[in-house]
């Protein structure tokens, strides 16, 4: 019993982890993330990545 309960919130928690990426990783795209220096840096690590793994494919 304490198993499942315990693997119903791991799931849980894997699905909110799951949709913050997935937000996260809109918000740098349409540049909402911030004017901060490190918000600047993960935009351009984030359009470096992306463009990166497009030339790789």
């Amino acid at each position: 019993m304490k198993h499942n309960s315990l693997h119903q919130w791991q799931k849980e928690h894997n699905k909110r982890v799951k949709d913050f990426h997935k937000n996260h990783a809109l918000t740098i795209e349409i540049g909402k993330n911030g004017n901060g220096l490190l918000a600047r840096w993960e935009r351009f690590l984030y359009n470096k990545g992306k463009t990166f793994f497009k030339a790789v494919k």
